[in-house]
């Protein structure tokens, strides 16, 4: 019995290195393209909404409220126990997340600016009585949210935008919007108009 062996690939094999070509033509493309940092901050934007959704999901089952303390270079989750916000820790997912040196975040809550001018310090949820001061020290330890998640699946209406520049010093703003019954959208328009 003489059994002939043939030399060659087989169709999957080819099929394989086509593929693997395909991809790596495809990431040099895309990272040498000035589209490159403006899909960069898209990614950034929708891994935000992604975020918020598997948190408000967690929400409804929980019953836990939920909150979002956003930052100009970072943000991060915050959970109502115990009369205190407090972040999560220790989770990969849904821990605190630092922007690019390059992005800042803009946050606006329900067509107000994050930050008023004629605004006190001063914190509206704790047990011990509405608008109890909050030294520096406690503010760091228990942050207070601007984004709310509720149980019922609503949260606060807000608009975040996500800026950055291209290698030419364009600025480049994604905007993540949100509205009371937990919808989000990539964009300036909920309703799609």
């Amino acid at each position: 019995m003489n059994m002939l062996r043939q030399k060659g690939f087989t169709l999957m094999e080819v099929l394989l290195v086509v593929l693997l070509m395909g991809l790596a033509a495809a990431a040099v493309t895309l990272s040498m393209s000035g589209a490159g940092k403006a899909r960069a901050l898209e990614r950034t934007a929708q891994q935000f909404m992604q975020s918020v959704e598997l948190v408000l999901d967690e929400t409804v089952m929980s019953g836990d409220f939920v909150g979002i303390v956003v930052e100009k270079d970072h943000y991060k989750f915050v959970f109502y126990d115990e009369g205190k916000w407090k972040p999560l820790k220790n989770d990969r997912l849904l821990g605190e997340r630092e922007m690019a040196p390059d992005v800042e975040m803009t946050l606006v809550v329900e067509g107000l600016p994050l930050v008023q001018d004629d605004e006190e310090d001063t914190s509206s949820w704790t047990d011990d009585g509405p608008f109890i001061e909050k030294t520096a020290e406690e503010k760091k330890k228990f942050p207070e949210p601007q984004i709310f998640l509720f149980p019922s699946g609503e949260m606060s209406a807000f608009e975040l935008m996500f800026s950055g520049q291209d290698d030419s010093g364009n600025t480049i703003d994604v905007a993540v919007i949100g509205d009371a019954f937990g919808r989000m959208l990539l964009g300036r328009d909920i309703d799609g108009k």
